[in-house]
């Protein structure tokens, strides 16, 4: 991992292929962290690289938000692909993202979903996220002993469920009964515009969480991954915070434009 060093060549190289992608995680990329999830608002400067962008580039944000959520806080030019629910869910199939629970699916989830409930009762700053192929626990607002202890509970008791795809972020615990994976929805979006047109040459994925880092790693040599934030990565490259993100995403959008141009 090469920290900024290299990046500006990286982005140079990136700037002048023919048909790429850029796919970024929405919160802590393009919107800064906060205690309430329905609360986050992506940077200004970064909408507006985002608008620029889609006129040479495709763009898609990827998330573990909810289709409807994401769709409704990420401000995204309407160009841009929403891919949701950590890869289970795609803005091309349709305004519910196209994945339809069976039966058994959907009862899995209620019973889920009341158990991590039951984890969240009497825990101050501990609560549930329903989303329509999972439920999240959040203790972002917790005290940290209470936080500590109530992902242990979610891990171990419904997490463990045979069935149950648990994965875990920065203060969630998410469990689906469906396998979830942004780097697999990343794939499959690319080959997914690669039917439509031209191969995408290569891909930047931009991203803050431990969700992301599948994401990282399914990518090449040819492409530009970037941590953003502190912690153990993947990704080739890192930047400070969501509003260092936005000045490289400007930097990105100028370099399109003057590619375009030539």
């Amino acid at each position: 991992m090469q920290g900024t060093a290299g990046l500006d060549e990286a982005l140079a190289l990136f700037a002048g292929s023919g048909r790429v992608l850029v796919a970024l995680d929405f919160d802590g990329v393009l919107a800064p962290l906060v205690d309430d999830p329905m609360a986050s608002k992506p940077l200004p400067e970064s909408v507006e690289a985002l608008r620029r962008l889609v006129g040479t580039t495709d763009v898609a944000l990827v998330s573990g938000r909810a289709l409807a959520d994401l769709r409704q806080l990420a401000q995204a030019p309407e160009d841009v692909v929403l891919v949701a629910g950590h890869g289970t869910q795609c803005s091309l199939d349709g305004e519910d993202g196209g994945q339809v629970l069976s039966e058994s699916e959907s009862e899995l989830l209620a019973r889920v979903t009341a158990e991590l409930e039951g984890i969240a009762d009497g825990r101050e700053g501990v609560f549930v996220e329903r989303k329509p192929m999972s439920a999240v626990l959040h203790t972002r607002r917790a005290d940290r002993v209470v936080a500590v202890e109530a992902t242990r509970e979610a891990v171990t008791g419904p997490g463990a469920a045979e069935d149950v795809h648990c994965l875990r972020g920065k203060e969630v615990v998410e469990l689906a009964v469906v396998p979830l994976g942004k780097g697999a929805g990343l794939l499959r979006l690319r080959d997914r515009l690669a039917a439509a047109g031209p191969a995408v040459e290569a891909i930047l994925y931009a991203g803050d969480d431990v969700t992301d880092e599948d994401a990282f790693r399914v990518l090449g040599e040819r492409d530009v991954t970037v941590k953003v934030g502190t912690g153990e990565t993947a990704a080739r490259f890192r930047v400070a915070d969501p509003e260092e993100f936005a000045e490289l995403l400007t930097r990105l959008a100028d370099l399109r434009d003057a590619a375009a141009a030539r």
